[in-house]
């Protein structure tokens, strides 16, 4: 006989000591927590092919520019701009100019009250003709110009006895001369025919008659002059003649004796001091430079325009007293912080930037420029005469061409920031840009044309070594290239490729949310090769 088996009973009581008991509810929260997440994976998987789609991306190799520029910050601001100021004081008597009105360089801006100027430059004046006339006194000897005339003419009147003199002599030398040959001559023939009267006898060989014993017969007519007169002797004229020689002699070395004194006493009058002459001569340069700097003055009275442009602040007003010792200097806007221009040159309400002391500010509207400040490790690029592009944060859609003009070699430091401040001058800015407007000014420091370019980010670069997945009838192969600049956007591809050959880009999945996500191409990572062609683009 079979025994039943013996009927389990549920013991409520064993149940509720396990349901008691904590590894039972641990076991239990961890298997709940593994069915939700197994079951969210596979709804999310579910959902995520249906609503994600992948985007292939590619770019076809074609010829083009590759630049590389670096990108600054900065303000319109005038390429001249002056403060504009009287160098002397006074009272301003005029204003001619109005704001906002165009001038020429040299116009007259505004005057001063001159009388002031005009009487100090009056006296100066004075004091240099005086100054100059006991100059010319001292150097003339201290004698007035009559004075001179009456010593100049005792001095003529002497030079003529002497010449007179002079004369005299040598007519009276040539007249003894004259008698004295007379007289020689006459002697002669006396001589000889006293010795022809003595001779007779002895050739008739007889007594003496009494034409032998008595007078000869021809002395009176062959012997000396008869009668005492100079005329009918010749000798007794050389002996008269030579004391007319004498006295003309006297009266020449007398006449000459005194123009010697005359001249020796009239040296004396007039001798001066060098140091005198020294002493007047300073006077006369002193009072020559009080007459210039008052002439100076007096034209300062007058503040003109030093070039031509735009008054864009104007604070003087006629009846104002102005300090003046202000020439014209650079405005604040026209400092070498590219952000303070910002500051400066605004034209409305008449108020200029800078002190209050300033009489006008003059701008060259025209000719506006950017000044901005690089980082040094991008201004070490930047050259004079390099394109740059000005892009205006306040007119949309509108930008300007420039020139690099200037780079400032001395750095800016802020919070040990360094950069380098360069000035970009705009070519043919358009009407509607305006002193201090915000601008980005990208430099070209680099650009290669006509070469063959690629998306940057269709280029993988690893180390030294450049790819890209090159698609050839639908299939997808990496290619080896050779990369010369590395621009902005582009890169230049020296060899690998040609013109016409298409690449993919990083795949972009885009999701039905709207957000996008790069998958990396075989070969590569997606995005490395833009980085890192970068980088080497900026060390090469």
């Amino acid at each position: 006989m079979r025994t039943a088996p013996a009927r389990q009973v549920y013991d409520h009581h064993h149940h509720r000591r396990l349901m008691k008991h904590p590894r039972v509810w641990i076991l239990n929260g961890a298997l709940v927590i593994a069915i939700g997440v197994v079951a969210y994976f596979g709804l999310t998987s579910v959902f995520r092919k249906a609503a994600t789609t992948a985007v292939v991306r590619t770019a076809t190799v074609s010829r083009g520019t590759v630049e590389q520029t670096e990108t600054a910050s900065g303000n319109i601001s005038p390429a001249q701009d002056e403060n504009v100021d009287f160098a002397t004081s006074g009272t301003v008597s005029a204003v001619n100019v109005t704001l906002g009105e165009q001038v020429v360089a040299g116009q007259l801006l505004a005057t001063l009250d001159p009388t002031a100027a005009q009487t100090a430059l009056t006296a100066a004046q004075g004091q240099l003709a005086v100054a100059e006339s006991t100059l010319a006194l001292a150097q003339a000897g201290n004698e007035t110009p009559p004075q001179i005339a009456q010593d100049n003419e005792t001095v003529a009147i002497d030079q003529q006895n002497v010449s007179t003199a002079q004369s005299n002599l040598a007519t009276a030398q040539n007249q003894l001369a004259s008698d004295q040959a007379s007289c020689d001559a006459s002697t002669t023939t006396t001589t000889t025919t006293t010795t022809t009267t003595t001779t007779v006898p002895t050739a008739t060989h007889g007594a003496p008659t009494q034409g032998a014993t008595g007078t000869p017969t021809g002395s009176s007519s062959t012997g000396s002059s008869p009668t005492g007169s100079s005329a009918s002797n010749p000798c007794a004229a050389a002996t008269a003649d030579t004391n007319t020689v004498n006295q003309d002699q006297t009266a020449l070395t007398n006449a000459q004796n005194s123009l010697t004194q005359e001249n020796l006493s009239i040296a004396a009058k007039r001798y001066v001091n060098p140091a005198s002459i020294t002493q007047d001569e300073a006077a006369v340069a002193t009072a020559q430079q009080n007459v210039s700097n008052d002439q100076q003055a007096l034209s300062d009275t007058k503040l003109t325009a030093p070039f031509s442009g735009t008054v864009i602040a104007l604070n003087g007003t006629v009846g104002e007293t102005v300090s003046g010792g202000g020439a014209s200097s650079a405005a604040a806007g026209a400092s070498s912080s590219g952000s303070a221009s910002a500051s400066t040159g605004s034209a409305s309400g008449g108020a200029a930037s800078g002190s209050s002391s300033t009489f006008l500010t003059l701008a060259t509207l025209g000719n506006l420029q950017v000044v901005a400040g690089f980082p040094e490790a991008d201004a070490v690029k930047i050259k004079v005469g390099q394109p740059a592009t000005v892009t205006l944060s306040a007119l949309s859609n509108t930008t300007v061409s420039g020139t690099v003009t200037e780079t400032d070699p001395n750095p800016t430091v802020v919070s040990n920031v360094v950069t380098y401040d360069d000035t970009i001058s705009l070519t043919n800015p358009p009407a509607t840009v305006q002193d201090g407007m915000s601008v980005t000014v990208a430099v070209v420091v680099a650009s290669v044309s006509n070469a063959l370019e690629l998306p940057s980010s269709a280029v993988t670069t690893a180390g030294r070594f450049s790819t890209v997945s090159l698609l050839t009838n639908g299939k997808q192969t990496t290619k080896s290239v050779t990369v010369g600049l590395v621009g902005d956007s582009t890169t230049q591809i020296l060899s690998g490729l040609s013109a016409g050959d298409v690449v993919v880009e990083p795949t972009v999945t885009a999701t039905s949310g709207g957000a996008t996500t790069a998958t990396p191409r075989a070969g590569g990572f997606a995005g490395g090769g833009f980085a890192g062609a970068g980088i080497a683009g900026r060390l090469g």
